[in-house]
């Protein structure tokens, strides 16, 4: 039963999100509307900073409509995003709850009118869509994704200043500086200056803001805030596994209407190109000694509120891994370092999360699984966050499906316990469990064959491509901790 409520609970999480953030944005636009309204009438430097429209002759009404024009010229860039659209229709929704929340202050929507400032409407609009980036609407197809960054950065600074200043304008007592007329801006004489803090609603309005906030700023968010490395030792499938990584994220980009490109690094390709030979051998081999590869690429996790989540990895000779403890502690001196193993450690200290490789080939074949130093990398690394990777799971698969009776890409949350359950066998693995607090294994593998020579080889479609399983529930799994 609580298996259950929490696979639902993954199932639905991004629904989930949507139905929390729509309802803050109905709870919260109301009472910050209020609180912007009161700081208004309180307020004397934004009032006095207002006032040098005086000087030039202009009203209050046209500077309004154009500063509501930026806003809704941003909005409209949010809109057009593909990744940014949903949050834009529960700005909108904001939007219309502040108005209204405004017109009951008697302020803005009962003293405009948007015939007679249309071209101030309009101005401010045309500002907004520039100032957020709407040039890149009349581009060509480029090797950019499909994005108004600008836009949302702005907007949430937008949002930023006038909930802040509002906030300080409201609770913070302190007589009027500026005098503004529409010929001079006199600095008030104050005989006995006295500053004090208004407390009425202070922590009520202190809440909201700080929550409205969090909630924009989630809004504008692109890129996940975690990276993700990988370690593994010799042999044990790590080149492989970034790559299959990547065909799925290529099979899911093409479901994808954001045009987000994946970016995948150089030596990444490299190694799919030699994959994708219509060859029955594996082609790509394990990394000789010496060797450093910059392994990467970038894919778009979520479709309510996508996220830009980069995987990326150094591909290397499994014998660096015993160096990696040493290096990182900073018990060899930096001189003594080679540049792999300096790179290796960087890697590990810059990622949020590391990705440990445990062979199941190695397992089956009752061999040293070699993951002893993913201890002493643990110890040395305190406070990461950890997933465990069992590569090579087709020789778990076949064993599933005859003793289960069940097909294990189409059972794949059955097998995935079934890989658990299994490699909990050898001490290591089980050890290296608990000392993840009881992280979970997660089975990836190509779909294999055996050859004439009785060598396991990928098995190929007619189009010559291999097929994996369980890279898209791994993606999806990364993509829920970035």
């Amino acid at each position: 039963m609580a298996n259950n409520i929490i696979d639902y609970l993954r199932q639905s999480r991004e629904k989930l999100l949507l139905f929390g953030y729509f309802t803050l944005i109905l709870v919260l636009s109301w009472p910050i509307s209020q609180m912007l309204g009161n700081a208004w009438w309180n307020s004397h430097i934004v009032r006095s900073i207002f006032d040098l429209r005086l000087l030039f002759g202009v009203g209050l009404e046209p500077i309004s409509v154009a500063i509501f024009g930026l806003f809704v010229g941003l909005l409209i860039l949010m809109t057009i995003d593909p990744k940014k659209r949903i949050q834009a229709v529960l700005l909108w929704i904001g939007l219309a709850i502040s108005l209204l929340g405004l017109q009951a202050r008697g302020l803005f929507l009962p003293n405009v009118s948007f015939v007679a400032s249309f071209p101030w409407l309009v101005g401010g609009i045309a500002a907004g869509l520039i100032l957020g980036g709407g040039r890149d609407l009349f581009k060509v197809h480029t090797a950019q994704a499909f994005e108004f960054r600008r836009a949302s950065q702005v907007l949430f600074y937008f949002l930023a200043a006038f909930t802040v200043v509002g906030l300080l304008e409201l609770h913070v007592q302190y007589p009027d500086l500026l005098n503004v007329t529409s010929e001079t801006v006199e600095l008030q004489q104050i005989q006995s200056p006295t500053v004090g803090l208004n407390d009425d609603g202070l922590v009520r309005n202190l809440a909201f803001s700080g929550l409205f906030l969090v909630v924009v700023r989630r809004f504008v968010q692109y890129d996940a805030e975690k990276n993700f490395f990988i370690l593994g030792p010799r042999a044990s499938g790590k080149s492989l596994f970034l790559i299959g990584a990547y065909l799925e994220a290529l099979d899911w980009s093409a479901q994808d209407d954001s045009d987000t490109p994946l970016r995948p690094t150089e030596d990444l390709m490299s190694m799919i190109e030699a994959l994708d030979q219509n060859n029955s051998e594996w082609i790509v081999e394990a990394t000789g000694r010496g060797e450093l590869k910059e392994l990467g690429f970038q894919y778009v996790h979520g479709s309510v509120f996508p996220t830009n989540v980069t995987l990326s990895g150094i591909d290397y000779a499994g014998e660096y891994l015993s160096r990696l403890p040493d290096a990182i502690t900073g018990a060899v001196p930096e001189e003594d370092l080679d540049t792999t193993t300096q790179r290796l450690r960087d890697g590990v200290n810059e990622g949020d999360t590391l990705m440990f490789v445990v062979d199941v080939e190695r397992f089956i074949d009752n061999q040293p699984l070699e993951i002893s130093e993913y201890f002493s990398i643990l110890q040395a690394t305190n406070g990461k966050d950890v997933m465990i990777i069992a590569t090579k799971a087709d020789h778990l698969a076949e064993e599933f499906e005859q003793e289960q009776g069940l097909e294990p890409h189409l059972y794949f949350d059955e097998f995935k316990q079934y890989v658990n359950t299994r490699l909990r066998e050898s001490e290591n693995v089980n050890s290296l469990i608990t000392e993840t607090s009881g992280a979970e294994i997660h089975p990836v593998y190509y779909q294999t064959t055996i050859d004439d020579n009785g060598n396991r080889v990928p098995m190929r479609d007619s189009s010559g491509s291999v097929t994996t399983v369980g890279f898209d529930e791994l993606l999806e799994e990364v993509g829920r901790r970035a």
